[in-house]
């Protein structure tokens, strides 16, 4: 049993990265990820949200306008497509140290509940800049010459983009915000006061982040390997391919993350939302564990990810045709084959890891990143047709008949 877990057990060792590049620049590293990375997904959800509920009142004529506004904000998406003309003409560094303080600058100002209904807007610019911040910091994080594996740099950020998706889970399960936004209409009496509660803890976290970014945040090194006039014979198919491969993978996890929340997987099947989300935490663990402790050999090996993506189809076929039958055998069939979405995330940011070119690596990551978001919109527009909106039409049609 210990040969054959020897044989499976990864060589990532956080003291020796950390001897690396220093305790506090790692730290800073890592609790600015998981910050950034869990306003990121907060503000998704509830972006979504607010577009479809504006896009409900636009398409059925109510305050046309008022919604017209939050739905414009669309265009945000199609601006992380513009980070490698932004980082030709402004230094790369630059570029994600602004992105870090326009992302918790705006979550800051949203925590506040002014009485503008402005939560779509600020959602859209947290999104927007947030592709620029990832597109930026994993360029310099996987260029920067400091000894460290590839595949253990893309540990760090796995790992703190997990545990970003593990807070926001605890945080639901102990009843401090709801799955689409970040109200709380039922832990006091009085639910306009409770939703202040979040900007008590958004002082603080926007504090910590402003501070560790300024002051230890690792300062890497502009002596990039590779020239961004470097130019090689495949260069355009590698970057087709890149855009291709990235932008579905994307879309296919954010829409996990959107679709298969536990309210979502509760609400199907007819189960308890708790069961779900106790299910969804134990994923991510398992996910976390496996990140650290399984060799990347292991994870990538074409057997596993046939068998485990197999696995996750066959999930997905009986959550959508035997959901109301077979309800919590649905539920723990699904919540697993979160962890090998979890394992494909891993395996899509190995592949953006090993991207030649500086310049090919920001525009495939920052373009890919608009895809996806594009690929977002549009399942959601056609997902709000074809079902919410089908029965209210049909009811209309109806009322409209008498």
């Amino acid at each position: 049993m210990s040969i054959m877990f020897e044989k499976l057990k990864s060589d990532f060792n956080y003291s020796s990265i950390k001897s690396r590049i220093g305790s506090k620049s790692l730290l800073a590293l890592i609790l600015i990820s998981i910050i950034l990375n869990l306003i990121f997904i907060q503000s998704l959800r509830a972006y979504f949200s607010s577009i479809r509920v504006a896009l409900f009142h636009v398409v059925f004529g109510e305050d046309v306008l008022m919604n017209l506004f939050p739905l414009l904000t669309i265009i945000f998406f199609f601006l992380p497509a513009l980070t490698i003309t932004i980082c030709k003409k402004i230094n790369i560094r630059r570029v994600m140290r602004f992105s870090i303080y326009i992302i918790v600058f705006v979550r800051l100002l949203w925590a506040l509940h002014l009485p503008l209904n402005l939560e779509a807007i600020y959602a859209g610019i947290i999104v927007a800049f947030y592709g620029f911040y990832m597109s930026t910091f994993l360029t310099l994080w996987i260029e920067e010459d400091n000894n460290i594996k590839l595949n253990h740099k893309m540990i760090i950020i796995l790992f703190s983009f997990f545990i970003a998706f593990l807070i926001d889970y605890l945080i639901r399960t102990i009843g401090f915000t709801q799955d689409i936004s970040l109200v709380s209409p039922g832990l006091i009496a009085d639910w306009r006061i409770t939703q202040y509660l979040w900007l008590f803890i958004q002082i603080p976290l926007t504090l910590l982040c402003l501070y560790l970014t300024k002051f230890h945040f690792p300062r890497f090194s502009s002596n990039n390997k590779a020239s961004p006039n470097v130019k090689r014979k495949d260069k355009s198919i590698s970057t087709v391919y890149s855009l291709i491969f990235t932008g579905f993978g994307l879309f296919l996890f954010l829409q996990f993350s959107l679709f298969l929340y536990p309210n979502g997987i509760a609400q199907y099947t007819t189960t308890s939302y708790f069961f779900n989300n106790i299910l969804n935490i134990v994923s991510l663990m398992i996910s976390i564990c496996a990140l650290i402790f399984i060799k990347i050999e292991i994870i990538s090996s074409k057997i596993v990810i046939i068998i485990l993506n197999s696995f996750m189809i066959v999930s997905l076929c009986l959550f959508f045709f035997l959901g109301k039958i077979l309800t919590y055998l649905t539920s723990v069939f699904i919540s697993i084959s979160l962890v090998v979405m979890y394992l494909n995330v891993y395996l899509l940011f190995i592949w953006l890891s090993k991207i030649n070119f500086k310049w090919e690596r920001v525009k495939t990551i920052s373009n890919a990143f608009s895809i996806g978001l594009v690929f977002m919109v549009l399942f959601s527009f056609l997902y709000a047709f074809t079902t919410e909106w089908a029965v209210v039409i049909a009811a209309h049609s109806v009322v409209n008949a008498y």
